[in-house]
């Protein structure tokens, strides 16, 4: 009759700084009514007005490259497409007909007037496109959102807000618009079906509204000479961040989001250190008036203003700010879709993964070469590193869980990747012991190319192999052995990783290891050293996060790891254990290491080591169909203090 293990749960500093003059050019306008500026998508051209033209400068110089003749007598508000073909101009109609206030859309390399949308009874002060170029949304004196196809340039909803609308803002992903203005207030509304999400009060008028590029938080500013900071991913909270002089009238932030401009009645434009919270200098163009509008291109070295009453277009040299440059320039040839990799959970086959427990960091990469916009994963946006790696924790729910993972790159090409994660309780109901396959994995090291050698590494390794495979079912097809010059680094872990196809979820792995080991206290980590290891060269050993995630993709039943090697006691450095007297059917996790942060006895030639000798008298001794391994555990923790100093 073949013994069994049976293994067991475990459970405001404000600094004024005036810096000299750093103005590139300035732009004489004819009239006071100039109070927009833009920068088109790829930093080509700068696309401002001049009362009721507008002109199109190419970027950075005085040249011009086309000047529209408009219909309207006042432009406040121009937006340019995501790939910069088309503008959207408001503003106020009077010739058209008495009091209609319209939308113009024009074409920019061809340099034609596509269409004239009658949109508002009264003065249109805000218009917003959504990043996708397909939504467009105006509001202004009559209080009425509305919201346009560009598609086909026809209404698609209205919403009347009973307050003048000054600005509105679309989030980055698209989902949100913001919007504010004679009600003191910022109203946020979901873009799927405009439900208003959140309302903030503020003190006055608010003048300007903007997101971040990350969209982690909404800068407003207005009539009371204040600048608000709202994080969008904390419940909206809303912070006070720099009282300004004057009314302020327009906001931008810089391409990697660490400063905010802000322009203001007293023709002043104020530079914030968003993260220290400071101002870092200021701006001021000779004489009075209002700065209108004022936006960073996306190169970040130039920031464009434009001052009402004194007509004119400012162009500063910013390079000092060290602004990272923003790389997102459509291009109409790409139609390839970001690629999208999974690294955990491994072993995705057929488009299905097995997985036990109630959550699991979902981890994966995603790369495009235009540059990835979004990720969603099961429509919930996620976090993308810079190197594009990105983790989210998803709960599951015993047996099928849907897993969509969708990415759009900034062309809008889009790839989606499904599959399904299998929640396996932790109690297996078809767990079956008998029919249970034994996987062992033992490695053992006395020659060493570098390091000292051991006296009874390899015979420690062969006598467990030994007992276990005579006494606990443990059979030769389902044992891997590796010792002294075999035990490379490269042989361990390729073992190591080939356990996770070979061992099937009702499987149950012994993995033990009797060498060197090694603890670097700068990592605080702890290593296994092979054999062709070199001192001192923590890049040739394996370390504990390497092994343990190798482990923690092996869906076995139950996986006993030992250690029999100095400093072993690190792999539960910074580690949580529980213990819970259960039954076999229950996964379970174990190891057992030799000592602690301690260098550990090798014991007299020919013998095994103190730790292995109590390891395998228990193995040997025990007559029990079934033993637990706290059992084990417990037995040569005693036997060892009692044998050694350890």
């Amino acid at each position: 009759m073949k013994l069994r293990l049976i293994f067991v749960l475990v459970i405001g500093l404000t600094l004024n700084i005036v810096a000299a003059q750093e103005k590139l050019l300035s732009i004489n306008l004819g009239s006071i009514n100039s109070g927009a500026v833009v920068y088109a998508p790829d930093d080509s051209y700068i696309f401002t007005n001049d009362g009721g033209s507008i002109k199109v400068y190419f970027s950075g110089t005085k040249n011009l490259y086309a000047e529209f003749k408009t219909k309207l007598t006042e432009i406040n508000q121009i937006v340019s497409s995501p790939d910069g073909s088309k503008l959207y101009v408001a503003g106020k109609n009077r010739i058209l007909k008495k009091g209609a206030f319209t939308i113009e859309v024009w074409d920019v390399k061809v340099k034609k007037q596509i269409k004239v949308i009658e949109a508002h009874d009264k003065d249109i002060l805000a218009l917003a496109l959504s990043p996708n170029g397909k939504t467009l949304v105006s509001g202004g004196v009559d209080g009425i959102l509305k919201i346009w196809s560009t598609d086909s340039l026809e209404l698609v909803k209205e919403l009347e807000v009973n307050a003048a609308i000054l600005d509105i803002a679309y989030s980055p992903d698209g989902e949100m618009i913001a919007y504010g203005g004679a009600s003191k207030s910022v109203v946020y509304r979901n873009t799927a079906d405009f439900s208003i999400i959140k309302e903030t009060l503020l003190n006055d008028w608010v003048r300007d509204i903007e997101f971040d590029h990350a969209g982690t938080q909404l800068a407003s500013c207005g009539n009371d000479g204040k600048i608000y900071l709202t994080d969008i991913k904390n419940s909206f909270s809303t912070q006070f961040n720099q009282q300004l002089k004057g009314w302020l009238y327009a906001l931008s932030f810089s391409g990697d989001d660490k400063y905010l401009a802000v322009g203001s009645s007293r023709s002043i434009v104020t530079i914030i250190d968003v993260k220290k919270n400071i101002i870092y200098k200021e701006l001021k163009r000779v004489g009075n008036g209002t700065v209108n509008d004022l936006a960073f291109n996306k190169k970040g070295d130039q920031l464009a203003t434009i001052n009402s009453l004194e007509r004119g277009l400012d162009i500063w040299d910013v390079t000092t700010l060290d602004i990272a440059p923003i790389y997102e320039f459509r291009n109409e040839d790409d139609n390839s879709p970001p690629q999208i990799y999974i690294s955990q959970p491994a072993k995705i086959v057929n488009d299905r993964v097995r997985f036990s427990g109630d959550l699991i960091a979902l981890k994966g990469l995603v790369l495009d070469e235009s540059g990835v916009r979004k990720l969603k994963v099961n429509g919930i946006n996620t976090p993308i590193k810079d190197n594009g790696n990105f983790i989210i924790n998803l709960p599951l729910s015993p047996g099928d869980n849907y897993v969509t993972i969708e990415v759009s790159d900034i062309n809008d090409n889009i790839a989606l990747k499904k599959f399904v994660i299998v929640r396996e309780d932790l109690v297996a109901g078809t767990y079956k012991p008998e029919d249970a396959k034994n996987h062992l994995f033992i490695v053992g090291v006395n020659n060493y190319e570098n390091w000292p050698s051991l006296n009874n590494a390899v015979k420690d390794a062969t006598d467990v192999a030994s007992v276990l495979m005579k006494k606990y079912g443990f059979e030769f097809e389902n044992t891997t052995i590796i010792k002294d010059e075999q035990a490379t680094r490269g042989n361990i872990y390729k073992g190591l990783r080939s356990l996770i196809e070979k061992v099937a979820p009702g499987d149950n792995l012994f993995i033990y290891f009797s060498g060197h080991g090694y603890f670097d206290e700068l990592l605080n980590e702890g290593y296994w050293v092979p054999a062709d290891a070199e001192i001192n060269n923590v890049g040739d050993y394996l370390s504990n996060s390497d092994l343990l995630k190798v482990i923690k993709n092996v869906e076995s039943q139950h996986t006993f790891l030992v250690a029999d090697a100095c400093f072993s006691g690190s792999l539960f450095v910074d580690s949580n254990r529980g213990y819970a007297e259960n039954v076999e059917q229950y996964k379970s996790r174990w190891a057992l290491a030799s000592g602690r942060l301690e260098v550990v006895s090798d014991g007299s030639i020919g013998q095994n080591s103190p730790f292995t000798t109590a390891l395998i008298e228990f193995l040997q001794a025990n007559s029990k169909e079934k033993v637990t391994a706290s059992e084990l555990i417990q037995y040569v923790k005693i036997k060892t203090a009692e044998n050694s100093d350890q």
